[in-house]
Parts: structure tokens; sequence; C-alpha cells
């Protein structure tokens, strides 16, 4: 079967996994990304894969890439030049938006700018009701006028979002084809083919969403596949998507909006599948990387998911891995506000300049600075020493920027830096768990990215979490993720009608038609029917409610008493998430939903290490002054890669690894499972 490849850039480092199929053997590495181009840094990361285990790129036979380009297009407003074409009279839905407001009581809160400004916000005449049917046609005429109004916009991409298109999309079809044959070379976005599902203002900022940052991600996309096969690359190239699958990359640059959440994704699945093979069905995941910190939650077993989320406020409407994202990394600053109260964060060093510790031009104290004036990164560095660390200049930057301004020691000052920012990702560790009804209590930590295992920690002290999971190899986790995650498409078809006036067979033809669209789809990317798994699922609300809920359907032909169950378990869904459930209520299908799921080859993440006998010192290395509470304590220091299954060691304790350091705090105790997992307990 050759070798598989997961590629995840990241906002410092660009993290690599190379499966071994035929041997069951997983091999890792850790290059600087290059966000002026992160292909160099991919082609570099693949190099380097490659000259240190002898693996020739021909060899790699499947490759995987979990990017940030959509994400870091629309946080930094780079993208595309974009045009929006929208029935007459709703022009600025884009601009109004829901009347929800951010923060209630704050008078000076702006909306953030549409990503089409009004000037390139385009009326056409034409109308369809919200049951398909047609109130005003549109001509050939209206669509020539149109078309020469764009053609001189000097536009890079369009979004067309015509009223009620997923209901009836002739008239955006129309619309694309005239504007495809007619303006080559500009991406043309259609909203009944990005999301099919009503809420103008969602559907219309998504698929403005996907114009925008089109072009940016086929730019990157092809120059990434002429980069891998320069390389010798032989396979495919597959993108992660924010719903935790993967896609072709040409439906990556046809919809890239899909890959908003592409790297927290990987993440995310792959701390669940390795807390699942570590035997902990609940788990709260923490990818605490150079840039942010992503918190998820999996519960039973199965990754939490979401229908929608936002980035800089702006709404974005497509399934995705429910992860809350905060400015909070290694490479986070630490700075002194107006009132003189240390802050940390959201701004970052990033990969260039970096830290200050890094020797590279940086001088704001930095998180990682602070870890290394602590003591619990040591000079020797990271990614195996290649990438040493200066605490001289760690030092000077969290003297100078924060402990002389607030007249403490540098000791504590870097120790309040640690603090502030672990203060912000308990917050975030309660949005996923305790604000959604799960007792934390309950769930294992999995701590991965370069950082997560240096403060996991405190922050399962702060929750009262009783178990942390430092994988093998945290810092390339969402690597392995994107090697343990499986072809997956989602497709939906808006409804909105009472549940009692839907007919069997109507249901069984929706759900038909969309699993057909599914096979179709997964056939387009290499996936038989056979190897395709088809799952469906409705959104229901009561009639009345603005929001709706999940439930499952059934899989065949649906009889009357298919459609009744969904209606009850709709009810038990309302009870399980708001406590009660109001079973005389109508209940309203709003949207229908399959998802179309096909198993990929994945590691076996247990290697089966032969038990070790439960002495620790072999890893032994040293000890070095680390700060635990303010008090300096002489501290032994682990190699990571001596470690073996059944070996115990007791805190304070620091293990150091090539792509991570995990810190075990006085008072903990850490062993080795048979997987090669950290796992840490108190007493």
């Amino acid at each position: 079967m050759g070798y598989r490849l997961g590629v995840d850039v990241g906002g410092t480092f660009t993290d690599l996994a190379l499966y071994d199929a035929d041997g069951n053997r997983l091999e890792f590495a850790k290059t600087p990304s290059t966000p002026e181009n992160q292909a160099v840094g991919v082609a570099a990361g693949i190099a380097e894969l490659a000259a240190r285990y002898g693996v020739g790129a021909e060899q790699v036979e499947f490759f995987i890439h979990g990017t940030t380009v959509a994400t870091n297009t629309l946080l930094e407003r780079k993208g595309a030049s974009t045009a929006l074409v929208v029935t007459a009279g709703f022009r600025d839905v884009l601009q109004i938006g829901r009347q929800e407001r951010p923060s209630l009581y704050d008078w000076r809160i702006r909306r953030p700018e549409p990503l089409a400004p009004r000037r390139l916000r385009f009326e056409v005449e034409e109308r369809v009701l919200y049951t398909g049917e047609v109130l005003t046609p549109l001509t050939g005429a209206e669509i020539d006028r149109v078309v020469a109004e764009l053609a001189g916009a000097g536009v890079d991409a369009i979004a067309v979002c015509l009223l009620h298109s997923y209901a009836n999309p002739e008239h955006e079809r129309a619309l694309g084809e005239a504007l495809r044959r007619s303006l080559s070379g500009v991406t043309v976005a259609l909203s009944h083919e990005v999301l099919p599902e009503f809420k103008e203002y969602e559907r219309m900022s998504t698929t403005a969403i996907n114009a925008y940052v089109a072009p940016v991600m086929e730019r990157y996309l092809r120059r990434l596949e002429h980069t891998i096969a320069d390389a010798g690359l032989r396979s495919e190239l597959y993108i992660m998507q924010s719903n935790g699958g993967t896609m072709g990359v040409e439906t990556a640059i046809e919809r890239p909006v899909h890959t908003i959440m592409s790297g927290p994704a990987a993440g995310v699945i792959g701390a669940a599948a390795i807390a699942r093979q570590a035997g902990e069905a609940n788990a709260i995941s923490i990818d605490m990387g150079g840039t942010s910190f992503d918190v998820s939650l999996c519960y039973q077993g199965e990754v939490r998911q979401t229908q929608e989320s936002e980035i800089e406020r702006l709404p974005i409407r497509v399934p995705m891995v429910d992860v809350h994202t905060l400015g909070a990394g290694g490479g986070s600053i630490a700075w002194i506000d107006a009132g003189g109260a240390l802050r940390v964060g959201p701004q970052s060093a990033g990969a260039a300049p970096g830290p200050a510790c890094y020797g590279s031009g940086g001088t704001e104290a930095t998180v990682t600075d602070a870890n290394v004036v602590l003591g619990r990164l040591g000079e020797s560095g990271l990614l195996g020493g290649a990438m040493p660390l200066d605490a001289a200049l760690a030092r000077r930057a969290v003297r100078e920027r924060i402990a002389e301004p607030l007249g403490i020691g540098v000791e504590a000052a870097a120790e309040g830096i640690v603090q502030v920012v672990n203060a912000s990702m308990v917050k975030g560790i309660r949005v996923v768990s305790v604000s959604k009804g799960y007792d934390p209590r309950e769930f294992c930590l999995v701590a991965f990215g370069g950082a997560g295992p240096l403060h996991v920690s405190e922050l399962a002290e702060e929750m009262d979490i009783p178990r942390v999971l430092a994988p093998v190899a945290p810092g390339v986790t969402s690597a392995l993720g994107l090697l343990v995650s499986d072809l997956r498409h989602d497709f939906a078809r808006t409804v909105l009608r009472p549940g009692s006036e839907i007919s069997p067979e109507e249901l069984t033809g929706w759900f038909e038609r969309m699993e057909r669209q599914a096979l179709e789809q997964m056939e387009r990317e290499g996936a038989p029917a056979e190897r395709v798994t088809l799952a469906r699922t409705v959104d229901a609300r009561y009639v009345g409610q603005g929001y709706e809920l999940q439930a499952p359907a059934a899989a065949g032909e649906f009889a009357q008493g298919d459609v009744d169950e969904i209606t009850v378990r709709f009810h038990e869904a309302h009870d399980r998430s708001y406590g009660y459930a109001i079973r005389d209520n109508s209940v309203e299908v709003v949207n229908v939903r399959v998802s179309a799921v096909a198993a990929m080859p994945r590691p076996d993440l247990v290697r089966r290490v032969p038990a070790a006998e439960g002495d620790a010192s072999r890893a032994l290395t040293g000890t070095r002054r680390v700060y635990f509470r303010s008090e300096a304590v002489e501290t032994r220091v682990y190699e990571r890669a001596r470690l073996g299954p059944g070996d115990r060691l007791a805190g304070p304790a620091i293990v150091e690894q090539l792509d991570s350091t995990t810190v075990v705090w006085p008072g903990q105790w850490a062993r080795v499972d048979e997987a090669l997992n950290l796992v840490l307990t108190r007493g």
C-alpha cells in the first residue's frame, strides 16, 4: 500500500506525519512555516522526511493537507475583489445582517465591513417565492444588463445569491451560466451550489466568503500541486474539510469555504482517535500552537459538530467541527494596557520574527519567552536541538516589556504572563463544556500542539479534570489527524413544513435524491458506492421557534411510523438540550440532510510496544531549576523517546521531545501507556 502523508500548516510550524501502511509505522517531522508561500514549507518538510527516513517521494501514494489559507485570507482581508448579485430590493442584506449585537451595551461596536462593498453589489429584477414558484421571471435582457455591468466592474470574483434560490435555483443557474460564459477567469459562486438552505443573510454571507477566498485558494492549491509533483509525489492532492472529513482538490477549489476550519478540525479528529484508543470516550481536546488555542469536545466517542459559526463576526453556515478558538499561543505577545493591566494576545509574533528567544529579531515578550524564563523550556530548544532557544534574549524581553514597567521581578512577570494566558484558555474550556451542560470532571483533557503539554496540567487543575493525556507526538497531532480522517461530504435541502403535512413518499424522495448526489460526488473522488456509508438527519423545531435541533432519520423507504419517529426524536433532543419538551406542539421540519462517508486506510495508533519495567531513570538526562508557583525547584528532565510503556515518573519533572515539552507538576504522576501516550494524574 505504500506510504500515506499528512501535512498540516500552522502559523509557526508545518507538521508532517508519514504512515507506512505495510509496516504499520508512523514517522513525524516539523519544519518552520513559510507564511509568504506555504508550499515552500511543505516542500521543505517533505524533503526532510525523505532524507531522514530514506523514503522516496514516489512511494507516497496518498497526500492529504490541512491548510489555513482560506482562514488567513479572511482574517487578513486579503481576498479577491468580490461583487455580489442579489434580487432587486436586497442589496443591503449583507450590510444590515441580523439584529444581534456581539456586546449588547457597547455603543462603540461596529459591524464588520461586508466583503462586497456597496458599489459592487448589483440588483437583478426577478423574484422566486419560498415555495419555488416564480413570481417575476428573469429575462434574457436583464441577464445581459447585469453581465455588462459586472464586466465593467473589474472584479475577480462574483457571488450570486437570489431570493429563495434554495427552493428553485433556475434563475441563479441561468445567471451563473451567462457570467461564466462571458467573464472567463472570474470566479462565480452560486448560493444554491454553496449553501442550498434558507436564511438569506447566512446564505449570502457564506456565498460571499466562498467567492472572496476562492481565487487565493485556487492559486495556492495549484502551486502546491506543482510543488508535490516536482518533489516526485504521485498522489492526488486531498484537503481537510471543516467537518472533519476530506475532499478532493477540485472540490476544495470550487468550495473553499468548507476549508475555513481545516487545520483545527484535523487536530480534533486526531485527538478524538487517540483518546478512543486510550479508552477515553469523553475527551476535551486543546490545541495550543504558536498563534492560537483551539478547544473542542468529544462525547461518547463522537466529536461535536455545528452547522454554523463565525469568523471575525462574519457568519459561515457550513457543517464543521465545533471548535472554540482564542488568540492564545506560544507566540502570543504580552503587553500592558492603558490601565496598567497585564494582557496576553491576541497579537502573535508568529513564525517571523517569532518569540525573542528564537534569536530571529523578535523583541516582544511572548508566552514562549515566559516559559524559557521559568525553566519549563530549556535552552537546548525545539526540534530536537535544531532550533536552540536563547534564555538571555527571553529574559531581556520579559524584563524590558513587562517586569520593569510593572516594577516586579523577571520571574514574577513571566509567571504572570503564563497565568494570564492560562485564564483565557480556561474560559475557552468552559465555553465547550460547562456552558453546554457537560461536567468537565467526566472528561479526559487531551493536550497537543507544540505548547499544549506545557500548560495542560494547570488547566486541568483549574477545571478539576482528573486525567490528562499528552499524545506520543503532541506537536504533530493535527498532521496525524489528517491520516485518520475519512472522505466525507454533506448535503442538505430546505423543507420548512410541519411534519404532519409531509408524506412518507415525499421524505423518501428528498433523501434519495441527495443520496444519489452524494454517491456521484464520492465516485468523482475515487470512492465507489460500496465503500460509502450514508447517514440521514433532520433539522426540526417547534413551530414559531427561530432555531432548530438535529434528529436522526431512518434509512430506506419511509413509512408513516418513520415520519412520526422523527418527531419523537426531536422531542428527546429538545429535552436533552433544554431540559423540557412540549410534546403537544406541532413540529416543523426545516432541513433534511445526508452525510456521506467513505472510510480511508488509517494507522493503528496503539503500537503494542512491549512493556518496560516501570523505571523511567533510563530516560533521565539531567536536572534544571524550574519555577512552580514562584518557587524555584530542582527538577528532573527526561527524554521522552527513551520512555517505554509501563514507565512511571513523579513530578516535578520535565519531559522533552522533538516536537513538544510536557510539564509534570509537583503532586502529579505520569505514566506511559501501551500507545506511548503520557497519562498524567494527580496524587
